[in-house]
């Protein structure tokens, strides 16, 4: 779907048209499901953490500027959500737990065997980024999954620009540690 016709299918859904949001959510299903799922790291999570941001956005489509891309006004909605729903998470671990318990794949390329390689390369970082603490998976997810610039993601989490590049220098240390060690151990 080009801009052009997400703008249509906008207008319409602003105007009570059902038919032309479901357009939008069929269109851009795929990417909040990734998102939501690199994000909070469970698929039954993600299912419904991608049908509530869904409904945020029909219910903040008015406030939507048409001038800007719908895309990253969509991912960061869904993003803030899934930010919410970890910190939640979070404060429900420390309250009824113990205290000691604490891209889309690449093409082919040229040959087959090359293909291979990148599938199982990606499969590895994707598993890497899972294995990540919250703290470091979160803007990591944001910037290189659904391509937010440094002052969204700031934005989200709360924290300064400085904040999100350290987190995000630290996080690319940890992923080069793991994987260069052959394994996920981040």
């Amino acid at each position: 779907m080009d801009e052009r016709d997400i703008r249509t299918q906008v207008e319409r859904a602003r105007g009570g048209d059902a038919e032309a949001f479901g357009a939008l959510f069929r269109g851009f299903q795929e990417d909040v499901d990734r998102l939501c799922r690199r994000l909070l790291a469970s698929k039954e999570e993600a299912g419904d953490a991608g049908s509530e941001a869904f409904l945020r956005a029909r219910r903040a489509l008015e406030a939507y500027d048409l001038d800007r891309p719908f895309r990253p006004w969509l991912l960061a909605i869904v993003a803030h959500h899934c930010v919410d729903r970890l910190r939640r998470r979070s404060r429900e671990a420390r309250l009824f737990e113990p205290e000691e318990a604490g891209a889309r794949v690449a093409d082919a390329g040229p040959s087959p065997l090359q293909g291979v390689l990148q599938t199982e390369q990606s499969r590895r970082l994707r598993a890497a980024v899972e294995h990540l603490p919250d703290r470091y998976r979160v803007p990591t997810v944001l910037r290189y999954f659904a391509d937010l610039d440094y002052e969204t993601i700031a934005e989200l989490l709360g924290v300064s620009r400085a904040q999100v590049a350290t987190l995000l220098f630290r996080a690319r240390r940890r992923l080069r540690e793991g994987l260069s060690e052959g394994g996920t151990r981040t």
